[in-house]
């Protein structure tokens, strides 16, 4: 029995763009049900564009969870049929809050105990404790307000509104104030060592009120600009609506975004990466000078490793902070979907130095682990739970 094949001419310069009637934008490929008398007409985007007419991009994105999540969720179906991506994000938060919010009520009944805050730390501390319980919860309010929205669930205009300008703008705020007061911390026990029995622990608890405050309205006021350029945009097509929450900033406004970006947290990351570094050095020559014995080089080592846990803490800090940076600077776009984990989890990264107050702080220093075991006492004696 004898086989041919069929060949034939492919035409590989075929455009689609459904017959010279497309209305796909940035280079969408528009394509029709059928030939002779269409009646849906589907645009498919390139790579950094969606929409139903291409016409939204992730080119220069901003850090938020509605660039990088927004367009896996699909409206009209149930949640547990969403992709993988979603349900995974559910996850994560789930665990991040519960994790969160655990570490900071921790954190805030240790600093609650007085004797913790008879310096300024101890109130940075506290506050940064409480800032931690709000990013946590802004987190998985913006979480779920994304996927009903999109799902097509929560569809009250005036909140959806409101979820667009005020969440994205209240998470910066919360993440910069927590490495602020991060810094606030670390540049006090600078003065400490420096100044030794000469330091003033009560004018160092009216300073850092007074910091706190500061540090609080500075970063609200810098980033004022946010809300200002968010807006909902309805996109409809094929007997569907999608509404997504887009940022326009002019080229000028990008700039001082930028800037106001690198200063939040280049300034905060480079006081926490050198204090603990600069603590040590300071202590060693102290040190040498009344031990005269021993070389600066052992009295270095001696103080590096008495001080092993605040530096491995610090560097942890730093490092899981990188990630917010680097991904804010990226250039290009966020091609949908090949990118979305890796910025999903850099996204999610970015916010566990602020859970880690109760890990970086109070572990490592015997005053306050002897603080949180005070604290937790009643609960302890009721319970008949061991701590040491």
């Amino acid at each position: 029995m004898d086989r041919f094949s069929n060949c034939f001419v492919f035409n590989h310069s075929k455009i689609h763009d459904c017959q010279g009637y497309s209305d796909c934008e940035n280079g969408g490929q528009c394509f029709q049900d059928n030939a002779t008398c269409p009646s849906v007409s589907v645009c498919s985007c390139p790579d950094c564009y969606y929409g139903t007419k291409c016409q939204f991009s992730t080119k220069g994105f901003v850090l938020s969870l509605d660039y990088i999540l927004g367009y896996h969720i699909k409206p009209n179906i149930s949640f547990f049929q969403q992709p993988l991506i979603v349900t995974m994000s559910m996850v994560l938060t789930i665990v991040m809050f519960i994790f969160g919010s655990i570490s900071a009520f921790l954190s805030i009944s240790t600093f609650r105990m007085k004797k913790t805050r008879d310096v300024g730390c101890g109130f940075y501390l506290l506050v940064s404790s409480w800032i931690s319980i709000f990013i946590v919860s802004v987190l998985i309010i913006k979480f779920w307000q994304l996927v009903l929205s999109q799902m097509t669930i929560l569809t009250n205009r005036s909140l959806l509104t409101l979820n667009c300008i005020l969440l994205d703008m209240i998470l910066q705020v919360l993440l910069a104030s927590n490495d602020w007061l991060d810094a606030c911390v670390s540049i006090e026990r600078i003065f400490t060592v420096f100044i030794g029995v000469k330091f003033n622990k009560s004018k160092s608890k009216k300073i850092a009120k007074w910091i706190t405050l500061s540090v609080i309205l500075l970063t609200l006021i810098t980033h004022v600009h946010i809300p200002v350029h968010r807006r909902l945009i309805d996109d409809i097509g094929n007997d569907k609506q999608r509404t997504w929450y887009l940022v326009e900033y002019s080229s000028s406004i990008h700039i001082f975004n930028t800037f106001i970006t690198l200063v939040h947290f280049l300034i905060p990351f480079t006081i926490n990466l050198i204090s603990i570094l600069f603590i040590i050095i300071l202590i060693a020559r102290f040190r040498l000078s009344s031990q005269p014995a021993l070389s600066f080089r052992k009295h270095l080592q001696l103080q590096a490793k008495q001080n092993k846990h605040h530096l491995i803490a610090s560097c942890a800090l730093v490092f899981l902070a990188l990630p917010r940076l680097i991904i804010s600077f990226i250039t290009g776009c966020m091609k949908l979907p090949r990118y979305s984990w890796l910025f999903l989890i850099g996204y999610l990264i970015s916010f566990l130095p602020s859970m880690m107050t109760f890990i970086a702080y109070i572990l490592p220093s015997e005053t306050y682990k002897d603080a949180f075991k005070s604290a937790m006492q009643p609960i302890i004696e009721r319970s008949g739970i061991n701590i040491n």
